[in-house]
């Protein structure tokens, strides 16, 4: 064995979007991705900070990453998210427009930035085909965060400015800050960790959800090679190589309602993956991110399934109980 190749890690990342361009976190990084919330503005601050948010009873900065980048500057919208980042010592929060992705990508596909990473806030470039995204270097910017330098004040490009700031849209992220303040002084402030990202994806006339901390990729059947295994269970469909990882696919359709999934051009592989195990299911299509008050699935449900039924937003979804579902010893194969 190549003892370069060892030194190789892989780890989950987090893909999001900041205008047109794409960059990723590590996700071992990532406290908490909630709505975009109204922040406070107390005095001037450095440019890049947008303003303050009390996150675990702590007041933490939030961060415009198009100052820190050198972007052009845009409105954000109230669809914007905050990703919550733990660095080496500093907890704080940037502001991002979408979460793309999630994925498990190992080192050697990174590619090194054409220039002095040391001291750079990018610190490697990724490319799937004709998918590329940056990597972004989370110990640069808490460095910045912390300095001790003189920081240029310019109240006309404070990031703050780049709020949502009509009307309907200040009203809006008042009442998440009051949700987030009610949950507060209920002693629980579990608000933003209980909050998280679900992904939402169609199993057969279904939207059924799964968190997304529990990703580890997406893939289109059609440019995956199956291999069968006889004498397994019908609802098992195969055995699917990913960068060197076997991982079992199972037709979640066929598994819970014993129904087969009617296999099309969007039917997608959904790779699950919690503590030390990995499975794959078919989703007809991938839908959007929404962000879930995990209080609302912890109710007590009378049900032997893996998916469970909860109402969110006027209309019934279902969610994928992902320690239930691994729970089953009938999923692996031997």
């Amino acid at each position: 064995m190549n003892n370069a190749l060892t030194e190789y890690k892989e780890y989950s990342y987090i893909f999001f979007s900041v205008g047109t361009f794409n960059y990723a976190f590590n996700a071992r990084y990532v406290l908490a991705i909630t709505q975009l919330t109204e922040l406070e503005y107390p005095e001037s601050m450095p440019d890049y900070i947008a303003g303050l948010f009390e996150y675990n009873n702590s007041i933490i900065k939030i961060i415009d990453l198009r100052h820190i980048l050198k972007i052009e500057p845009e409105n954000y919208s109230i669809n914007s998210k905050i990703i919550i980042l733990k660095a080496k010592n500093e907890t704080f929060g940037v502001i991002i427009d979408e979460i793309k992705d999630i994925r498990r990508i190992n080192s050697i596909s990174f590619n090194p930035p054409p220039y002095d990473r040391e001291k750079s806030y990018l610190e490697a470039i990724y490319t799937d085909g004709s998918y590329s995204a940056t990597i972004v270097n989370i110990e640069n910017i808490e460095a910045k965060i912390n300095s001790k330098e003189n920081e240029d004040i310019k109240s006309n490009k404070s990031a703050s400015l780049f709020l949502p700031s009509d009307l309907n849209s200040k009203e809006i992220l008042h009442r998440r800050k009051l949700h987030y303040l009610k949950k507060a002084k209920q002693g629980t402030y579990e608000i933003i960790k209980s909050k998280d990202a679900y992904i939402t994806f169609l199993l057969d006339k279904d939207t059924c959800c799964v968190k997304i901390t529990h990703i580890a990729g997406f893939y289109k059947l059609i440019n995956m090679k199956i291999t069968k295994i006889p004498c397994t269970p019908d609802f098992i469909v195969g055995v699917v190589s990913i960068k060197g990882r076997y991982i079992t696919v199972i037709d979640l359709l066929k598994y819970t309602e014993n129904k087969n999934t009617n296999i099309t051009k969007d039917t997608n592989i959904i790779v699950l993956e919690y503590e030390d195990y990995e499975i794959g299911i078919l989703a007809d299509s991938i839908g959007e991110t929404i962000d879930i008050d995990e209080t609302i699935l912890n109710q007590k449900q009378e049900n032997s399934s893996c998916l469970t039924e909860h109402v969110i937003n006027d209309s019934m979804h279902l969610f994928l109980d992902i320690k239930k579902f691994f729970g089953e010893e009938k999923l692996y194969i031997s």
